[in-house]
C-alpha cells in the first residue's frame, strides 16, 4: 500500500521530468522557454496556489481547535533550517551550491507530493491537519527560502566589495522578499483565510486552477534543466545521493527522535515526522531560475531524491507507524 501510493506519486513526477527533460533537448523548450516557465511559476502560478490553498485551510476556528498543531508546526519550520545549515556548509563547494542544499535540506514537496501520500498511507483526518501544521513552512518557503535560492552570488573580491557596499546603502535587500509576488500571495491567503471574507466560487475556482498549474510546470522546467547534464550523469554524480540520503533518512531520524523524546507521539508525531521525509521541493529550481542563477545541482538534487524515496519513503512511514 505503501510502496504503491509512492510509487504513483513518483512515477508521475519522474514522467514529467523526463517530459521536460525531452523536449528540452528536441529544443521545443528552448532556453527562454525556460525563463517563460519560471517567469509563470514565481509571478503567477505559485502565487495563485498561495492565495487558494491558505484562505481555505486556514480559519481562527482552526487555529483555536488546532493551535498545538499550528504551533509545533511553527517550532519545526524555524528548527529544519538550523539543522539543514551544518549540512550545507559541509557539503556546498561554493555559495550557490550552499545556499541549495540550505533550502533543498529543510524543505520537502510537501503540497504536490506529501499530502496525497500521507493521506493515502494514514488517512485523510491526518493528511488535513498535515496541511494546517504546514502553513508556517509555507510562509518560510516563501520568505527565507526565497531569499536564500535568489541571492546575488560573490565570486569575486570586487564582486564582493561592490555588494558590500550596495548593502551598506541599501539596506532593505535583506528585505527583498517582501517584494516578491509568492510571498504577497501567501499574505494575501493568511488573510483571506483569518478574516471574515468570503472569497466568491468564480474566483476561487480560478485560482485553484491557475495553483494546480504549478506542480506540472515545475517539474517541465526541471526536466529542462536536467537536459543540460548527459544523462549518465544524473545517475553516477555521488553528491545527490549523498544529499538525498540526508534529506530522506538522516534528518526524519534526527527530528523524529527529538519528539518521540520529549513524549510527542499520534497524529502530531506521525505528521512532524513524515513532514521531514518527503523528497526535495522543486523551488530549488523554480526560484534560482526565476533570479537567473544556475539551478542544475538543486535539479539533480530533485531527481535523485524522488528515485530514492521509492525505497525510504515505505521504510520510514512503517517506522513512524509503529512509534506513533
Amino acid at each position: 500500500m505503501i510502496f504503491l501510493k509512492t510509487l504513483e506519486q513518483t512515477g508521475i513526477l519522474l514522467i514529467f521530468i523526463f517530459t521536460g527533460y525531452f523536449l528540452r533537448k528536441k529544443e521545443v523548450i528552448n532556453e527562454s522557454g525556460k525563463k517563460v516557465l519560471a517567469g509563470l511559476l514565481v509571478n503567477l502560478f505559485a502565487p495563485c496556489y498561495g492565495i487558494a490553498s491558505l484562505s481555505t485551510q486556514l480559519s481562527i476556528d482552526k487555529l483555536s481547535e488546532y493551535f498545538k498543531y499550528f504551533l509545533v508546526g511553527t517550532i519545526l519550520a524555524i528548527v529544519i533550517i538550523f539543522v539543514a545549515l551544518p549540512f550545507a556548509k559541509l557539503l556546498g563547494k561554493n555559495k550557490l551550491e550552499r545556499n541549495i542544499l540550505k533550502y533543498a535540506l529543510a524543505f520537502a514537496n510537501i503540497g504536490y507530493f506529501g499530502y496525497p501520500v500521507v493521506g493515502a498511507v494514514f488517512g485523510e483526518e491526518v493528511k488535513a491537519l498535515m496541511i494546517l501544521f504546514c502553513i508556517p513552512q509555507t510562509i518560510a518557503i516563501n520568505t527565507y527560502g526565497y531569499q536564500v535560492l535568489t541571492q546575488k552570488v560573490v565570486e569575486t573580491p570586487s564582486d564582493l566589495q561592490n555588494e558590500l557596499d550596495k548593502t551598506k546603502h541599501k539596506w532593505t535587500e535583506h528585505l527583498r522578499f517582501l517584494k516578491s509576488v509568492p510571498f504577497i500571495g501567501t499574505m494575501l491567503g493568511v488573510f483571506l483565510g483569518l478574516l471574515p471574507i468570503e472569497i466568491p466560487p468564480f474566483v476561487q475556482n480560478l485560482l485553484s486552477t491557475a495553483g494546480n498549474c504549478q506542480s506540472a510546470t515545475a517539474m517541465l522546467l526541471t526536466g529542462s534543466v536536467l537536459a543540460n547534464v548527459p544523462f549518465k550523469k544524473l545517475f553516477t554524480s555521488l553528491k545527490p545521493y549523498i544529499i538525498s540520503a540526508i534529506r530522506l533518512l538522516v534528518i526524519p531520524c534526527i527530528m523524529g527522535g527529538v519528539m518521540y523524546l520529549l513524549g510527542l507521539k499520534g497524529d502530531l508525531f506521525i505528521i512532524a515526522t513524515a513532514c521531514v521525509s518527503i523528497p526535495v521541493g522543486m523551488n530549488v529550481v523554480v526560484y534560482p531560475e526565476s533570479a537567473g542563477l544556475d539551478s542544475t545541482e538543486g535539479a539533480k538534487m530533485c531527481f535523485i531524491s524522488y528515485v530514492l524515496a521509492l525505497a525510504t519513503l515505505p521504510v520510514v512511514f512503517e517506522i513512524i507507524k509503529k512509534l506513533a
